[in-house]
Parts: structure tokens; C-alpha cells; sequence
């Protein structure tokens, strides 16, 4: 009988798509035990969406594709649709494995390889979390495959060490309980953890069922595996204080239970004035200053300097980062880092965009969850970034290298709400190249584009929107237009700081004016903001005023002036 393993492009094909379902159909179940390192909710969504790329990648593969090439490209493109801490931990996993797999280390060794490098990525690991499970995982498959037969007449001893692993992650997730203190407070079991066993467990289902049907066609044994499920309470753990906790492995880099982010403000689990960064770094694998794995090393201790929660993985042109060919010497990686300070952390990414290209960068904030509809946005002004974000926005930066459709896609994709609202100019409003829920595992967000070409068209499009949900009158249906009409009525403007006050007048003659925007770059001393502020609320009639920053160098003045609406039925002019 032919012995299906990792570098069978069979049971990788079959994996990938058994994984995506089952992560589809758990993930709001992961995601509300989702408390750690931030209680956001979107462990599962994010675990999900990470390896939906996966799939979609090798589901677009040629059919004599084998597995080696199906494991990097599903690597590859883990690695760049990674979404948030989880997703981003389980991308390097995956590397990890895909390293050891195609220079033909063993199951259990690839699984110690892949615990191993995803630990590497984390700057602080904690126990209790995906990076214990997948030890743990490995730990078992070791065990078994130690015991086992080797060669070509042990099918059933290697079936039985991805079984192993599966147990071993199992067990691991069963014991999170108690290895954290905001796990034990909630008395949830770790929401990462959780999702490796999904992972794992449709891996052994892959596994099987290519064994049973021989080589009879990929479509065929994919379809032949039914639902794969946690089978484990996620909720009502009431562990005593020291359950568990002497047995869980501790980083000695890891400070005590209850000093994790201790003196931030916190609301619901994550400090107020946090946001996610994420971005990607792409250079050459054979540049002089430094090399792939110490690429990672040096972005992640800085990313550790401006905030927490960080991850950097990726790395060489070893295979796992991008397929073979005409880019087989570029290096992939994917940073992620929690911060207050977001300034502080694109300086990190502006200073890596000098040694190599910065892309995918994308800011939401973690204490705000997506409302009955999300919104995404693009901007170049990095300090109106911060403030979009905190407003509810996911916002992807034109830092370096600036956002395609498809990066605003996959960025409503991952919102996380059934309902997206993209803000973005028309150039970026075409639809992307790939479907935004390849799989068929779920269904689609509702996508819908408004345009909106310049900052003052986000600012007063993020305001439309707030107000139309907290309108209880107004139906989903009719978001879309009432922001739209808000956008297109605006009259907008800008120039020299010195120039501003008689562009606002001409702009607001002839039409009562409800805001007028004022976006002054950061060389606009603050003084003359205050004088304008003040000029441009006397000449509008005592309109309210909004003043943000750009965080971009030079002395100009974006102006956007949204007119006085009387009657509820009738659009700006």
C-alpha cells in the first residue's frame, strides 16, 4: 500500500483544505475564549484566514505539482496572509515544517523543527499557549516514532505518530487553564493551542484518507474526510490556583502570572491606546549586513522596543519563504507588534524599508471590535493612520511600498465583521485578482467600495459612518449610501498653512456647514492650527471644527467642508 507522507502532494493538498474547513466552522467558538495576550476576539478568525491562503495557494497549483513545492507555496503564502499574533505564530509553524519536510527529516522530527522555529519568532513566549501545544505535539510524535517501525512497511506506526502529536497538542490546550492568569480568571482554555489541534488532527484525517484511497485522485480523498472537530470544552474551566502550573514549561524571559502588561489602562483585557502593526519585509537573502536569521533576530528586538506581543517570522530563501525560480534569492518576513506608540514602531519599519522593501502594512486597534460593519481604509499619513485606527478602522499604510486592491481586499477580508465598507481611491477600488473566500469554506464579508480620494474623504467617511450606526433607524442596507453621499458631498481643498484661511471661506460661501476637517502636516507650527481653527469655525458660522495631524513633514493643510443637512432626505449639494 502506498505510505502517504508529509512530501505527498495528496495529503498536503487534502490537509490544507481539511484544515481551512475545520478552523472555518470553530473559529467563532476559538474566538470568544480568546483572552490571550489581548482579549480581541479573533484568535480563530485569524488562525482561519492565515491558512485559507494556505489552501487557496495550493489549490491554484498546477496538478503535477508535488509536495514539497505544494508545502512552500503554502508556507509562502501563510506567511503573507498572516493575520494577527496567532495567525502569524501558526505561519512559522507551518515554515518551520516545511523546512524539515522537504530535506526529508522524519514526522515527529519536522514537528520539533516547526515548535522550535515558531518559539524562535515569539520575542516573549509564554506557557500555556500554541507554542506549548506544538512542543507538547512534538514531544508525543517523538515518543511514538521512536517506538515504531521505520521504512517503507511502517504505515501504521507513522500514522500513529501524527496521532501522537494530536493527543500531545490535546493535552497541552486541556492544560492551558492553568498556565496563565487571565486563562484561570476566565477559566477558558487557550484559544492558539486550541487551533493547532484542529491543524493537527486534519493532518491525520489527510493522512488517512489518502492511505485508504491509494493515489486515486486529490479531489477524491479530500472529499472523502468529514468534519473535523476540537471535541474538547473550551469553557467552564475552574482549576484550582496551582493547577497545572508547576507542570507547564516557563520561559525564564516571561514575567510572573499577573505581571503581563502590568500599569497599562486596560479595557476589556487590552490597553486602550494599543494598535496592531503588521507589515512585510522583503529583501535579498545574500545581502552583506545581515543574514536571513539574523534579519529577524535584529527586526524583532527592535519591534521589542516600541511595544509588546511581538512576532517576526519568516526568513532565508530556503524553499519555505517563496517558491524556487527567478526569486529564489528574496527573503520574507512578517513582523507583528502590539504598541501605544505607533510612530515609534513604522520608525522601526521606515528604518528596515532602507535596507530592503516594506509592504502589506497594516494598523487596526485592538480595543475596538468591528461593529454591524467594518470599515477599511488606506492612507499615507501615518499619524491620521493612529486616529483612523482608533475610530474602528483597519488601515493599510502606504509607508513604502503602496497598497494594491488586493491588499485592501485581503484586509476586508480579515476584519472580522459580516459587512466591510472599503474607503479608498478608485484606483484601489478594483476588484482583487483572487476571490476574497477561495475555499467555500464560509461565506464572503459583504464587500462594498466607496471612494474616497483624498485623507479629508476618510475623516468625514469614518464620521458618516459612526453616525449612520448609531442612527437606530437606519437599516445595513442603507450604510453604504448615506456614507457615500457624505463623501461625495464634500468640498475639499488644502494648500500653505498660510493660504487656508481663505480657502476655507471660499469653500464654505453660499451653503450653511456642519465640519469643516483641517489636516495640518507636521511642520505647521501649533499655533497657527489654533488660529485656523478658530478662523475657520468664525467664517463657517460657529461649524464644528476638526483638527488631526498628518504625521507627514511639510507645511500644508488638507481641507475638507461637509455642508449643513436639514432635511434628513436630501444629499449635499
Amino acid at each position: 500500500m502506498h505510505q502517504p507522507e508529509l512530501l505527498d502532494a495528496a495529503v498536503v493538498r487534502a490537509w490544507v483544505g481539511t484544515a481551512a474547513r475545520a478552523l472555518a466552522e470553530a473559529r467563532v467558538e476559538i474566538d470568544r475564549v480568546n483572552v490571550f495576550p489581548v482579549a480581541d476576539g479573533d484568535t480563530g478568525t485569524n488562525m482561519y484566514l492565515t491558512i485559507r491562503d494556505a489552501a487557496a495557494a495550493v489549490r491554484s497549483a498546477p496538478e503535477d505539482a508535488g509536495g514539497a513545492r505544494l508545502l512552500r507555496l503554502a508556507a509562502r503564502a501563510a506567511l503573507l496572509g498572516a493575520r494577527g499574533n496567532s495567525g502569524v505564530i501558526l505561519s512559522e509553524w507551518l515554515r518551520g515544517l516545511t523546512v524539515a519536510a522537504t530535506r526529508g527529516d522524519s514526522l515527529a522530527i519536522a514537528l520539533d523543527v516547526a515548535a522550535r522555529t515558531a518559539r524562535r519568532a515569539v520575542a516573549h513566549p509564554a506557557p500555556g499557549t500554541i507554542l506549548t501545544a506544538a512542543e507538547s505535539a512534538a514531544a508525543a510524535a517523538r515518543q511514538a516514532e521512536a517506538g515504531g517501525m521505520v521504512g517503507p512497511a511502517g504505515a501504521a506506526a507513522r500514522l500513529s505518530t501524527t496521532d501522537a502529536a494530536c493527543r500531545g497538542a490535546r493535552e497541552a490546550a486541556l492544560r492551558s487553564v492553568g498556565a496563565l492568569e487571565p486563562l484561570r480568571t476566565a477559566g477558558v482554555l487557550d484559544a492558539g493551542a486550541c487551533g493547532l489541534v484542529l491543524v493537527l488532527r486534519s493532518l491525520a484525517a489527510a493522512q488517512r484518507a489518502v492511505s485508504d484511497r491509494g493515489r486515486e485522485g486529490v479531489s477524491e480523498a479530500d472529499g472523502s474526510i468529514g468534519p473535523v472537530l476540537l471535541d474538547i470544552d473550551l469553557h467552564g474551566h475552574a482549576p484550582d490556583a496551582a493547577s497545572d502550573v508547576d507542570d507547564a514549561p516557563v520561559d525564564p524571559g516571561v514575567p510572573p502570572d499577573g505581571a503581563l502588561d502590568a500599569g497599562r489602562h486596560e479595557h476589556g483585557g487590552v490597553a486602550t491606546d494599543d494598535v496592531e502593526l503588521m507589515f512585510v519585509l522583503e529583501r535579498s537573502a545574500s545581502a552583506d549586513d545581515f543574514s536571513p536569521g539574523a534579519v529577524a533576530d535584529a527586526l524583532r528586538a527592535d519591534l521589542d522596543d516600541v511595544g509588546s506581543s511581538v512576532v517576526v517570522v519568516g526568513g532565508g530563501a530556503d524553499g519555505s519563504a517563496g517558491p524556487a525560480g527567478d526569486d529564489a534569492d528574496r527573503a520574507l518576513w512578517q513582523a507583528h507588534v502590539h504598541t501605544a506608540d505607533l510612530d515609534a514602531a513604522l520608525g522601526v519599519a521606515r528604518r528596515w524599508a532602507s535596507r530592503g522593501a516594506v509592504s502589506r502594512v497594516s494598523v487596526r486597534h485592538l480595543a475596538v471590535p468591528p461593529d454591524r460593519w467594518a470599515v477599511v481604509v488606506t492612507t499615507a499619513a501615518p499619524a491620521l493612520a493612529a486616529e483612523l485606527a482608533r475610530g474602528g478602522a483597519v488601515v493599510v499604510l502606504d509607508l513604502d511600498v503602496p497598497p494594491t486592491a488586493d491588499d485592501l481586499a485581503a484586509a476586508a477580508v480579515g476584519a472580522g465583521a459580516p459587512r466591510v465598507l472599503v474607503l479608498a481611491p478608485e484606483a484601489l477600488q478594483e476588484e482583487p485578482a483572487v476571490p476574497a473566500s477561495a475555499d467555500g469554506a464560509d461565506e464572503a464579508p459583504e464587500i462594498v467600495r466607496v471612494t474616497a480620494p483624498g485623507d479629508v474623504h476618510l475623516v468625514a467617511g469614518m464620521s458618516a459612518l459612526a453616525a449612520t450606526l448609531d442612527d437606530p433607524g437606519e437599516q445595513d442596507a442603507g450604510v453604504p449610501a448615506a456614507v457615500g453621499a457624505v463623501v461625495a458631498g464634500l468640498r475639499v481643498g488644502g494648500g500653505p498653512a498660510v493660504t487656508v484661511g481663505a480657502i476655507v471661506k471660499r469653500l464654505v460661501a453660499g451653503s450653511p456647514t456642519a465640519i469643516v476637517t483641517l489636516l495640518p502636516d507636521d511642520d505647521v507650527p501649533d499655533a497657527t492650527v489654533e488660529v485656523l481653527a478658530s478662523r475657520a469655525a468664525a467664517v463657517s458660522g460657529g461649524a464644528d471644527v476638526v483638527v488631526m495631524r498628518t504625521g507627514r513633514r511639510g507645511d500644508h493643510v488638507a481641507i475638507g467642508v461637509e455642508p449643513l443637512v436639514t432635511d434628513p432626505a436630501e444629499e449635499p449639494a
